[in-house]
């Protein structure tokens, strides 16, 4: 599955409720006793099985997806399921449950942009509500809101050269390109970016500082994260 490099307000609308229902991190169904969650997280081959890290490092195991689902190792997801069981643990990983996959999605992920004189001036300034923003495995995950009309809007993650100031710490900007839309609605979502670039070798740990341009802010909207590989 592959989406393009922007995010319509089309697919914006879809993804609406979805991190509402995520952070809260269950759906009670009519009989409480068999509950159903729904929890962002990596998906990966284990073997004949599959094996779903959320993000609150709770290891879930499924004998199978619900749909064919062609994909390489460290899948960013979205996952609705029941628990069958507590899994029991083997020499390889420590897993917490066996689990029924009722529905599956590919979160939208891209890569960091670096800015240069070609792109600078290209990529927008337009502001978003930051509600979240959190690192899973070689993930960062921004949870935001935005006003839109009927254009298309663009996100990315950016590393500015010009921004780097402390040789320790890399600064990553959240860019909104609203393309002179019109507010006429809230819409809400969340973007997840690939962290991998940001390696260096012989380190296991980078200090991030993660800005963007809030509503109703006079400054930027900023938080100070560790990407750990």
């Amino acid at each position: 599955m592959k989406y393009k490099s922007f995010i319509s307000v089309k697919v914006l609308m879809v993804m609406v409720m979805l991190p509402l229902i995520t952070l809260s991190g269950c759906l009670k169904d009519s009989d409480d006793s068999n509950m159903t969650f729904l929890d962002l997280g990596i998906l990966n081959h284990y073997g004949n099985d599959y094996m779903i890290i959320t993000d609150a490092s709770v290891v879930l195991l499924t004998e199978k997806l619900p749909e064919e689902v062609d994909f390489g190792d460290n899948l960013r997801v979205s996952v609705k399921y029941k628990v069958l069981s507590t899994a029991q643990p083997d020499d390889s990983i420590k897993a917490d449950y066996w689990v029924y996959v009722e529905a599956l999605n590919e979160v939208i992920t891209k890569e960091i942009i670096t800015i240069n004189e070609a792109n600078r001036d290209t990529l927008g300034d337009a502001p978003v509500e930051f509600s979240n923003v959190w690192i899973t495995q070689d993930f960062l995950t921004v949870y935001f809101s935005f006003y839109a009309g009927d254009k298309d809007h663009f996100f990315n993650l950016t590393y500015d050269p010009d921004e780097q100031d402390d040789p320790g710490v890399v600064v990553l900007r959240f860019r909104h390109k609203a393309n002179g839309d019109t507010e006429l609605k809230k819409y809400s979502g969340f973007m997840s970016f690939r962290l991998n670039s940001l390696r260096k070798e012989g380190e296991s740990a980078v200090d991030i500082v993660f800005k963007g341009k809030q509503y109703y802010e006079d400054k930027d909207y900023s938080s100070d994260l560790v990407y750990r590989y």
